[in-house]
């Protein structure tokens, strides 16, 4: 069952959206319903946003470059610590910590409320 963040709000989770030409499949959600993880679309929006911002020039540019390698690169050290938490034993609460920590960054997996 998905959450109610989880659904397209383009298409309202169908999967298509109308036009002139007739249903087209839902360019957020690619004809899913649903939003990829929260790792996809941040990657979508950085490579957006280096799109839009392409021929600016300067110091601007530089920092909208340095920022987006920066945030790839802190989601592919977060990656690697949640790769390497799924090695360990977890019953070490710290360690449970830690992967539920990695995940809502990376919003890769589900979370549940207990």
């Amino acid at each position: 069952m998905s959450t109610t963040s989880d659904v397209c709000n383009t298409c309202h989770g169908e999967g298509v959206t109308g036009s002139e030409q007739g249903p087209l499949t839902c360019l957020d959600c690619a004809g899913i319903g649903r939003l990829p993880s929260g790792l996809v679309r941040t990657e979508w929006r950085l490579r957006e946003l280096e799109r839009v911002y392409a021929a600016l020039s300067g110091e601007h540019g530089q920092d909208l470059r340095w920022l987006v390698s920066e945030v790839r690169r802190a989601h592919q050290a977060m990656l690697q610590i949640l790769a390497a938490s799924d090695d360990v034993d977890e019953s070490n609460p710290t360690l449970r910590r830690i992967k539920f920590l990695a995940n809502d960054v990376l919003g890769l997996y589900p979370t549940q409320r207990t």
